[in-house]
């Protein structure tokens, strides 16, 4: 394979026994509210992973955004690394703290925006916690941390997805097989009787 995903899955495996994962999943369990935050590829995996979360997790809701124009008005008007601060700031507020909890990804461990918002979600009382692949510099001690050590970006994205779909299982859900899906759907009362499950 000429894509080195360096050992992909005994470095899932090895951060899975890790006392950083247990308390990941033990907030994911408590959180009612769970906001992800990443740049780049992570940002995209922070979309996918609010779509997948609030679908498979009955009783969680997860929140990523994806409006170009917000991300260039407020990035213009109160700068890049306090963009994340500036949507948590205008969504996270109107919930109640206690039941959120604010997940940043970031592959260097050192994306301020990422950073910022982590310390503004501790400062305001959320539950906040970092998933990096290198450990971040500037990231306060006071934030849990869970970071891979790996050396690409690729990696780091990849092992992002793997641990939310685990997560998906920790909180007592599953993710379903396509036919499985397919056939759960079927008979949706939400689905017209001529739309069929493609």
């Amino acid at each position: 394979m000429k894509i080195n995903f360096e050992n992909i899955e005994q470095l899932f495996l090895n951060i899975a026994e890790t006392k950083q994962y247990k308390l990941l999943v033990k907030k994911t369990k408590k959180a009612k509210k769970i906001f992800l935050l990443g740049n780049g590829g992570l940002h995209f995996v922070a979309n996918h992973m609010s779509t997948d979360l609030t679908r498979l997790i009955e009783d969680k809701v997860a929140y990523s955004f994806d409006s170009a124009g917000f991300i260039t008005s407020n990035a213009n008007d109160h700068g890049f690394e306090n963009l994340f601060v500036r949507w948590l700031d205008v969504t996270a507020t109107c919930e109640t703290s206690n039941e959120c909890l604010i997940i940043g990804l970031s592959c260097s461990g050192n994306s301020s925006n990422v950073i910022n918002a982590l310390h503004w979600g501790r400062d305001n009382g959320y539950e906040t916690f970092m998933i990096s692949g290198q450990k971040s510099e500037i990231l306060d001690d006071s934030i849990e941390e869970l970071y891979y050590g790996c050396q690409y970006f690729h990696t780091a994205e990849v092992l992002c997805m793997m641990i939310f779909y685990d997560l998906i299982y920790k909180t007592g859900n599953h993710c379903p097989s396509i036919k499985g899906e397919k056939n759960r759907l079927k008979d949706s009362p939400l689905r017209g009787k001529e739309q069929k499950c493609s």
